[in-house]
Protein backbone atom coordinates (compact mmCIF):
# COMPACT_ATOMS: atom_id res chain seq x y z
CA UNK A 1 0.00 0.00 0.00
CA UNK A 2 1.38 3.67 -0.69
CA UNK A 3 2.67 5.73 1.58
CA UNK A 4 0.14 8.40 2.06
CA UNK A 5 1.93 11.85 2.06
CA UNK A 6 0.69 15.09 3.99
CA UNK A 7 1.11 17.95 2.30
CA UNK A 8 2.90 20.93 4.11
CA UNK A 9 2.22 24.75 4.28
CA UNK A 10 5.61 26.68 2.65
CA UNK A 11 6.17 30.22 3.40
CA UNK A 12 7.83 32.08 1.02
CA UNK A 13 8.88 35.59 -1.01
CA UNK A 14 9.98 36.89 2.55
CA UNK A 15 6.87 35.42 4.21
CA UNK A 16 3.91 37.36 2.07
CA UNK A 17 2.81 34.58 0.16
CA UNK A 18 2.36 30.49 1.24
CA UNK A 19 1.51 28.01 -0.64
CA UNK A 20 0.67 23.73 -0.10
CA UNK A 21 2.86 21.41 -1.77
CA UNK A 22 2.80 17.79 -1.80
CA UNK A 23 5.76 15.34 -1.95
CA UNK A 24 9.83 16.94 -1.61
CA UNK A 25 10.46 20.17 -3.25
CA UNK A 26 14.44 22.24 -3.31
CA UNK A 27 14.14 25.81 -3.77
CA UNK A 28 16.98 26.97 -6.23
CA UNK A 29 18.79 29.76 -5.11
CA UNK A 30 18.79 32.50 -7.83
CA UNK A 31 21.67 34.82 -6.43
CA UNK A 32 23.68 34.08 -9.28
CA UNK A 33 24.86 32.21 -11.87
CA UNK A 34 28.01 30.93 -10.14
CA UNK A 35 25.33 29.88 -7.10
CA UNK A 36 23.26 28.56 -8.88
CA UNK A 37 25.40 26.32 -11.07
CA UNK A 38 26.94 25.20 -7.63
CA UNK A 39 24.05 24.28 -6.38
CA UNK A 40 22.87 22.33 -9.22
CA UNK A 41 26.02 20.10 -9.28
CA UNK A 42 25.16 19.29 -5.67
CA UNK A 43 21.87 18.31 -6.25
CA UNK A 44 22.40 16.67 -9.49
CA UNK A 45 24.85 14.73 -7.83
CA UNK A 46 22.91 13.67 -5.19
CA UNK A 47 20.53 12.63 -7.24
CA UNK A 48 21.85 10.41 -9.69
CA UNK A 49 25.18 9.59 -7.59
CA UNK A 50 28.37 8.66 -8.00
CA UNK A 51 28.30 6.40 -11.04
CA UNK A 52 29.82 6.61 -14.28
CA UNK A 53 27.15 5.39 -16.51
CA UNK A 54 25.43 8.59 -14.94
CA UNK A 55 27.99 10.90 -15.47
CA UNK A 56 26.31 12.13 -18.87
CA UNK A 57 22.78 12.41 -17.30
CA UNK A 58 24.37 14.60 -14.42
CA UNK A 59 25.99 17.13 -16.80
CA UNK A 60 22.83 17.58 -18.64
CA UNK A 61 20.52 18.02 -15.60
CA UNK A 62 22.98 20.69 -14.32
CA UNK A 63 22.87 22.34 -18.16
CA UNK A 64 19.20 21.77 -17.72
CA UNK A 65 18.68 23.37 -14.12
CA UNK A 66 21.52 26.14 -14.67
CA UNK A 67 20.05 27.79 -17.96
CA UNK A 68 16.29 27.47 -16.49
CA UNK A 69 17.68 29.58 -13.10
CA UNK A 70 19.15 31.82 -16.00
CA UNK A 71 16.33 32.19 -17.58
CA UNK A 72 13.88 32.61 -13.88
CA UNK A 73 16.61 35.87 -13.10
CA UNK A 74 16.40 37.76 -16.35
CA UNK A 75 12.37 37.56 -16.33
CA UNK A 76 12.33 38.31 -12.40
CA UNK A 77 11.40 35.39 -10.44
CA UNK A 78 11.46 35.44 -6.88
CA UNK A 79 11.45 32.14 -5.85
CA UNK A 80 12.36 28.57 -7.75
CA UNK A 81 10.81 25.56 -6.92
CA UNK A 82 11.43 22.05 -8.09
CA UNK A 83 9.62 18.85 -7.61
CA UNK A 84 12.20 15.73 -6.69
CA UNK A 85 8.88 12.85 -5.38
CA UNK A 86 5.23 13.75 -5.48
CA UNK A 87 5.35 10.03 -2.69
CA UNK A 88 8.07 8.64 -1.57
CA UNK A 89 10.11 6.98 -4.45
CA UNK A 90 7.95 8.53 -7.10
CA UNK A 91 9.17 11.11 -8.65
CA UNK A 92 7.59 13.79 -10.15
CA UNK A 93 9.79 16.13 -12.80
CA UNK A 94 7.64 19.50 -12.33
CA UNK A 95 8.85 22.91 -11.62
CA UNK A 96 7.00 26.06 -10.06
CA UNK A 97 8.20 29.55 -10.55
CA UNK A 98 6.66 32.65 -8.63
CA UNK A 99 7.20 36.69 -9.63
CA UNK A 100 5.23 39.68 -9.13
CA UNK A 101 3.64 41.38 -11.82
CA UNK A 102 2.00 44.92 -11.32
CA UNK A 103 -1.19 45.80 -13.03
CA UNK A 104 -1.15 47.37 -16.79
CA UNK A 105 -2.33 50.99 -17.21
CA UNK A 106 -5.01 49.08 -19.05
CA UNK A 107 -6.46 47.48 -16.17
CA UNK A 108 -6.86 50.35 -13.71
CA UNK A 109 -10.67 51.33 -14.86
CA UNK A 110 -12.23 47.81 -14.37
CA UNK A 111 -10.34 47.53 -11.21
CA UNK A 112 -11.54 50.61 -9.89
CA UNK A 113 -14.99 49.24 -10.10
CA UNK A 114 -14.28 46.34 -8.63
CA UNK A 115 -14.06 43.87 -11.67
CA UNK A 116 -11.22 41.60 -11.11
CA UNK A 117 -11.90 39.53 -14.28
CA UNK A 118 -12.31 41.99 -16.60
CA UNK A 119 -9.07 43.12 -15.02
CA UNK A 120 -7.21 39.74 -16.34
CA UNK A 121 -8.52 39.47 -19.65
CA UNK A 122 -7.72 42.81 -20.29
CA UNK A 123 -4.27 42.28 -18.63
CA UNK A 124 -3.47 38.93 -20.03
CA UNK A 125 -4.03 37.20 -23.29
CA UNK A 126 -5.69 34.00 -23.51
CA UNK A 127 -6.25 33.05 -20.33
CA UNK A 128 -9.05 31.24 -18.73
CA UNK A 129 -10.96 32.71 -15.45
CA UNK A 130 -11.89 31.13 -12.97
CA UNK A 131 -13.37 31.54 -8.96
CA UNK A 132 -10.06 30.98 -6.41
CA UNK A 133 -9.91 31.22 -2.84
CA UNK A 134 -9.46 35.09 -3.14
CA UNK A 135 -11.45 35.72 -6.08
CA UNK A 136 -11.02 35.05 -9.81
CA UNK A 137 -7.80 33.85 -11.04
CA UNK A 138 -6.27 33.48 -15.11
CA UNK A 139 -5.01 30.41 -16.09
CA UNK A 140 -3.23 29.84 -19.54
CA UNK A 141 -1.83 26.24 -20.51
CA UNK A 142 -0.29 24.60 -23.68
CA UNK A 143 1.32 21.06 -24.24
CA UNK A 144 4.35 21.01 -26.15
CA UNK A 145 6.11 17.60 -27.92
CA UNK A 146 9.53 16.50 -28.08
CA UNK A 147 11.24 14.03 -30.13
CA UNK A 148 14.18 12.59 -28.06
CA UNK A 149 17.27 10.11 -28.99
CA UNK A 150 18.08 7.86 -32.06
CA UNK A 151 14.36 6.45 -32.89
CA UNK A 152 13.13 10.26 -31.84
CA UNK A 153 10.34 8.87 -28.75
CA UNK A 154 8.11 11.42 -28.40
CA UNK A 155 7.35 12.91 -25.19
CA UNK A 156 5.11 15.53 -23.83
CA UNK A 157 5.96 19.16 -21.89
CA UNK A 158 3.14 20.76 -20.01
CA UNK A 159 3.39 24.66 -19.40
CA UNK A 160 0.70 26.30 -17.13
CA UNK A 161 0.34 29.81 -16.09
CA UNK A 162 -1.30 31.49 -13.37
CA UNK A 163 -2.42 35.08 -12.64
CA UNK A 164 -3.29 35.82 -9.12
CA UNK A 165 -4.20 38.68 -7.66
CA UNK A 166 -2.71 40.41 -4.56
CA UNK A 167 -5.86 40.51 -2.04
CA UNK A 168 -4.37 44.55 -1.68
CA UNK A 169 -4.85 45.14 -5.07
CA UNK A 170 -1.23 45.98 -5.58
CA UNK A 171 -0.56 43.24 -8.19
CA UNK A 172 -0.62 40.31 -10.02
CA UNK A 173 1.41 36.61 -8.69
CA UNK A 174 2.21 34.91 -11.70
CA UNK A 175 2.87 31.48 -11.27
CA UNK A 176 4.59 28.99 -14.09
CA UNK A 177 4.50 25.65 -13.99
CA UNK A 178 6.26 23.24 -15.94
CA UNK A 179 6.17 19.16 -16.10
CA UNK A 180 8.25 16.96 -18.40
CA UNK A 181 7.45 13.92 -20.12
CA UNK A 182 4.19 13.58 -19.05
CA UNK A 183 1.01 10.92 -20.80
CA UNK A 184 -1.33 13.59 -20.83
CA UNK A 185 -2.27 16.89 -19.19
CA UNK A 186 -5.42 17.08 -17.40
CA UNK A 187 -4.66 15.22 -14.41
CA UNK A 188 -1.79 16.94 -13.60
CA UNK A 189 -3.22 20.56 -14.87
CA UNK A 190 -5.94 19.72 -12.04
CA UNK A 191 -3.07 19.01 -9.37
CA UNK A 192 -1.66 22.35 -10.21
CA UNK A 193 -5.41 23.54 -10.07
CA UNK A 194 -5.18 22.72 -6.19
CA UNK A 195 -1.31 23.46 -5.65
CA UNK A 196 -2.50 27.09 -6.91
CA UNK A 197 -5.54 27.37 -5.20
CA UNK A 198 -3.68 26.90 -1.74
CA UNK A 199 -2.00 30.44 -2.14
CA UNK A 200 -2.71 32.53 0.65
CA UNK A 201 -1.27 35.92 1.74
CA UNK A 202 -1.53 36.23 5.33
CA UNK A 203 -1.41 39.91 6.81
CA UNK A 204 1.71 41.80 7.81
CA UNK A 205 2.26 40.66 11.07
CA UNK A 206 1.58 36.74 10.06
CA UNK A 207 4.17 37.50 7.30
CA UNK A 208 6.80 38.53 9.74
CA UNK A 209 6.62 35.55 12.28
CA UNK A 210 9.85 33.09 12.38
CA UNK A 211 10.17 30.36 10.50
CA UNK A 212 8.03 27.36 10.92
CA UNK A 213 8.13 23.61 9.91
CA UNK A 214 8.00 23.28 6.10
CA UNK A 215 9.51 26.54 4.87
CA UNK A 216 11.31 26.31 2.17
CA UNK A 217 14.79 27.71 2.11
CA UNK A 218 17.56 28.86 -0.99
CA UNK A 219 20.26 26.96 1.11
CA UNK A 220 24.40 26.68 0.11
CA UNK A 221 23.30 23.22 0.33
CA UNK A 222 20.25 21.74 -1.55
CA UNK A 223 17.09 22.22 1.07
CA UNK A 224 14.83 19.31 0.58
CA UNK A 225 11.36 19.82 1.97
CA UNK A 226 9.24 16.36 2.52
CA UNK A 227 5.63 16.33 2.76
Amino acid sequence: MTEAVEAKQLRISDGDVRIVLPGTWVRVPLDSEEVATAFAKRLAKRQAGKADRMARARREAVVELVNSAREAVNIGVHTYLMSLEILPGVPFPAALLLRDEQWPEASRSALAEGDVTTALTTAFAEIEVSEGRYGPVGRRWEMARHAVGEDDEEFLTLRLEYFVPHPSGSGVLMARANMSNVPSGEPFATLFDEIIDSITFPEPDEAGQGDEAGSVHSAQEPAVTSA
